[in-house]
């Protein structure tokens, strides 16, 4: 199943392609001209409401006596993921997807392979994820990679088979699935990330039903607004050249651009050298390499 089509920058509204029934994507996306489902459509039919987690976090945040924080951030990280892996609950579809809304494809996606679904791996650790994840349900099997990928095709079954797992753990306080999470976070992680839906899925799935996902690795630029600033910079040459080596870009919100040279880095002659990974891996020793030669030839300011 293609879910997605290959987009650009102008055509971004349209890449879901109408797959409405699949989807569901947090409404935090600072990227206009992106197509997103409102999350406040599921939120109206009762699923989870923002103020009963709000008076829930805020109680333990309490008993940290944590006075710098910002409580909407922080409650805001948890109810779009328990949002999300809600929608299982009134999906009635084999399947939805879950895109993070900062996140942009550039190329042709295939989510599945065959008749099954892919997990889309990377490299990353946050130790607090696995901690609650282990108290949530001990005796999984944990992963050498990660699913983080800013996106995850979700079974329906498979979700609620999850939810179940956790509200059935009686040795963790609270009714509902969000309130055991809740409860299994160290409340010195509670406002650090202390839990991930992606990885307590994607752990979750390949433990209890092994063999159903398929697996490969996702080449990604999660910190492009570090050299493109925003998605205003980005040429069709701009994105064709990061294409050839990424599915998905990302512009996420507390990346600081970092004031790289634009006109270096979209040059046609620097970008038929070297490849996007390679450029922003070392872009300062890239571009002391190469000033000297195209900045007399195309005029940089460096």
């Amino acid at each position: 199943m293609n879910l997605i089509k290959n987009v650009n920058s102008r055509t971004s509204n349209q890449f879901l392609n109408n797959q409405k029934d699949y989807i569901l994507i947090d409404s935090s996306c600072k990227i206009k001209n992106i197509f997103i489902i409102d999350v406040a459509s599921i939120t109206k039919k009762s699923i989870l409401l923002f103020n009963i987690l709000f008076s829930v976090i805020f109680l333990l945040l309490k008993k940290i006596k944590k006075t710098e924080y910002n409580e909407y951030n922080d409650i805001n990280w948890y109810h779009q993921q328990f949002l999300k892996m809600s929608y299982s609950r009134i999906c009635e579809k084999e399947y939805y997807l879950l895109w993070d809304s900062d996140t942009i494809p550039i190329k042709h996606i295939n989510m599945f392979e065959n008749e099954n679904p892919i997990f889309d791996m990377k490299d990353e650790h946050h130790l607090a994820y696995f901690k609650t994840l282990h108290r949530l349900i001990p005796n999984l099997h944990f992963s050498r990679h990660s699913y983080i990928s800013e996106h995850m095709i979700i079974k329906t079954e498979y979700m609620n088979n999850l939810l179940d797992k956790i509200e059935k753990n009686y040795n963790i306080q609270g009714k509902y699935f969000w309130e055991k999470i809740l409860m299994s976070i160290e409340l010195k992680d509670l406002t650090k990330s202390g839990f991930s839906e992606f990885e307590t899925y994607g752990n979750f799935v390949d433990t209890i039903f092994p063999n159903v996902y398929r697996h490969r690795r996702w080449p990604s630029e999660r910190h492009i607004s570090k050299y493109f600033q925003n998605i205003d910079n980005l040429s069709s040459q701009d994105l064709n050249w990061l294409s050839n080596e990424f599915y998905t870009i990302t512009f996420e919100k507390w990346d600081k651009y970092e004031n790289c040279n634009l006109a270096f880095i979209k040059n046609r002659e620097i970008q038929k050298l070297i490849g996007p990974q390679r450029l922003f891996k070392y872009y300062k020793r890239i571009i002391k390499k190469y000033k000297n030669i195209y900045s007399i030839k195309n005029n940089f300011l460096i």
